[in-house]
């Protein structure tokens, strides 16, 4: 079995580096060299206001990011999505490889895109601006500018024409459950869908976590299929193939040319997908609650409530350690673990999404803190 998987390799401008981050000893973590706040002010909005149209850009450290959740960057441009105010952002890093070398601190802008600060499940074929969503955990960007985000207390996974700004259900009929595998996703019921990808062959790829699945929309016939785990709530076994695997609240999900990388928030634990072989394979974590490990086998560390990955250019696993409000990195060759975020003089507070680009380093949502970090592992 053969996963059809994105290799998401994004050639990023570096913005607004304002400081070096030294690479650490084994062990150690490089908040010696602090990241800097990239964007918010630690201050969470009004709930329940509605926002006003058409949208202010604003500089990114003075707009009010309340919670936020996902991050992702494609060439010159960040989305981030904040879940106090169910909306997504859009910021640019256009200036930042000048400023980097001049070390400049050249503020970029942020400018709302999606959502109108209200809660609820509404806008399709309507202007994302008016919509209301309910939590969006996640944001992705398609091949022609098309956003795809997690809805994740709707239980729906929706589309915002990059032309149009017009919003659409893609999967989920609104009703949390488990329905629909083989049928159009449309009509299918998911359950707290947490995380997206692209795979790369005109499908999207569900983290549906509720339901301890993976399920695949294919975007060219609109049908849904789950490609892994049975619906049981236990961590799988190594070496199993994935749609015979149990998983244990897949939380988030990451992709590179040969692996899904799966973070499961109730196993406390990583795992990785072999796109050839279709089987699941053992990654990091005990599946154990806790904060042990760091300069030992990554498989024995503990974790507590992962909620964020990405890889970053030298093949290392970037794993948002959510409850222990660290970052911890992944040497997947050497099978080790260690904090590089976190323990310094920045604190982090129950962060969640994480995205990264070469030459730039890593935007991190430090959620409870309502800010995005711009650090470098």
């Amino acid at each position: 079995m053969k996963f059809h998987c994105l290799l998401a390799i994004v050639a990023v401008s570096t913005n607004c580096w304002l400081t070096s981050v030294t690479q650490s000893a084994l062990g150690q973590s490089p908040d010696t060299d602090l990241p800097r706040v990239w964007a918010g002010t630690g201050v969470s909005p009004q709930p329940s206001v509605r926002y006003a149209n058409p949208p202010t850009p604003r500089p990114s450290t003075a707009t009010l990011l309340g919670n936020p959740f996902g991050i992702e960057i494609v060439k010159d441009k960040v989305w981030v999505t904040t879940v106090d105010d169910h909306c997504i952002w859009l910021g640019s890093i256009d200036s930042d490889a000048n400023a980097s070398q001049s070390g400049q601190n050249d503020e970029t802008t942020l400018v709302r895109v999606a959502g109108c600060g209200e809660k609820g499940y509404s806008g399709d074929g309507g202007s994302a601006l008016e919509a209301r969503f309910n939590w969006p955990h996640e944001v992705r960007v398609d091949g022609v500018g098309n956003l795809i985000v997690a809805d994740t207390r709707n239980h729906v996974i929706r589309r915002i024409d990059a032309k149009t700004n017009i919003v659409t259900t893609i999967a989920g009929d609104g009703v949390e459950g488990f329905s629909g595998d083989g049928g159009p996703a449309t009509q299918a019921r998911l359950k707290h869908p947490h995380s997206v990808v692209l795979d790369g062959d005109d499908g999207v790829l569900i983290a549906d976590t509720h339901n301890h699945r993976i399920r695949r929309l294919d975007l060219r016939t609109g049908l849904i299929e789950t490609i892994a785990g049975t619906g049981a709530g236990k961590l799988p076994t190594d070496g199993a193939l994935a749609r015979q695997a149990t998983l244990f609240g897949p939380r988030s999900l990451a992709i590179d040319a040969q692996s899904i990388w799966i973070a499961l928030r109730e196993g406390n634990s990583i795992w990785r997908i072999d796109r050839e072989s279709g089987r699941i394979h053992h990654v990091a974590g005990s599946g154990k609650k806790g904060n042990s490990g760091d300069g030992g086998p990554a498989t024995e560390a503990t974790f507590n409530g992962p909620k964020g990955l990405v890889m970053d250019d030298q093949g290392r696993l970037l794993v948002v350690d959510t409850e222990n409000h660290l970052i911890r990195r992944i040497d997947i060759d050497a099978n080790t673990v260690e904090t590089v975020l976190g323990k310094g003089a920045l604190k982090l507070k129950r962060p969640h999404g994480i995205a990264y680009a070469n030459g730039f380093g890593y935007l991190l949502g430090d959620s409870e803190n309502h800010q995005v970090v711009h650090g470098n592992p």
